[in-house]
């Protein structure tokens, strides 16, 4: 994955000028509402029966000002693109993400954690450089806009509890076992 970073002006124009082609689609763990901008994907969210309208809203607040154009097409074909990768296989996938530094940072050392495996957040803190943060780490975890591509789902805790996930534990459980079944 090309993890981009909006610069201080993108995020300060708060998506004025720019506009979002997204949509809700079906993936193997239920439906998600996935965004993809003039940078890359820059929202993936599930969500299950009633929370469609929630799920806009969080993507809404990240770019209050773009425009959106809802586009199942796109949409369409970016899941499939997300679920159906055959690892160097096809270029990587661009995401775009509002983020601060430290951020980044955790989001970056995600990126590195290989499909299939699991790390703890304070083995994820340490990879981002602050191995005293662990709590931040998980804040900034749970904060991660673009589920399953920025792999949030790879992190448990140090006592090997898969702990809490944003879009429901048993998404989480079902994500790591698929994952598993597919690491090369």
């Amino acid at each position: 994955m090309k993890l981009k970073v909006a610069t201080p002006a993108e995020i300060k124009s708060r998506g004025h000028g720019m506009t979002l082609r997204a949509a809700i689609a079906e993936s193997p763990f239920g439906d998600c509402l996935i965004a993809d901008s003039p940078h890359g994907i820059c929202h993936l969210s599930f969500f299950d029966e009633g929370g469609r309208d929630s799920a806009i809203a969080e993507m809404r607040a990240e770019w209050p000002l773009a425009q959106m154009l809802w586009n199942d097409k796109v949409a369409a074909d970016l899941i499939r693109k997300v679920f159906t990768r055959a690892e160097g296989a096809a270029p990587p996938l661009e995401l775009f993400v509002r983020a601060t530094d430290f951020q980044h940072r955790v989001w970056r050392a995600l990126l590195c954690v290989p499909s299939g495996t699991l790390v703890s957040y304070g083995g994820l803190a340490a990879a981002a450089g602050h191995p005293q943060a662990t709590r931040a780490t998980g804040t900034a975890v749970g904060s991660n806009p673009i589920s399953f591509l920025i792999p949030c789902h790879r992190v448990i805790r140090a006592n090997g509890d898969y702990g809490q996930y944003r879009w429901g534990a048993a998404r989480k459980r079902a994500i790591i076992a698929w994952e598993s079944a597919h690491a090369t």
